[in-house]
């Protein structure tokens, strides 16, 4: 398919080939960022997790929860 992209870039003028090209890297760039947000945030939920699942297991009881 990169075959024919490039062929049928050839055949635009400069200024429009260039166009194209530029918005296809801006279209990767969209999508890289897309990636490491979601990469980011699916990390930070993980960290919550154990975070959460750490305070659960060294809980200590207090004495007025436990009177209850």
């Amino acid at each position: 398919m990169a075959h024919r992209v490039s062929d049928s870039l050839s055949q635009l003028p400069d200024a429009t080939a260039l166009a194209v090209e530029r918005t296809r890297l801006a279209h990767e760039r969209t999508l890289m960022a897309w990636v490491r947000t979601s990469l980011s945030l699916i990390s930070f939920g993980f960290t919550i997790y154990k975070f959460f699942q750490y305070l659960r297991e060294n809980a200590q009881v207090s004495p007025v929860a436990s009177a209850i």
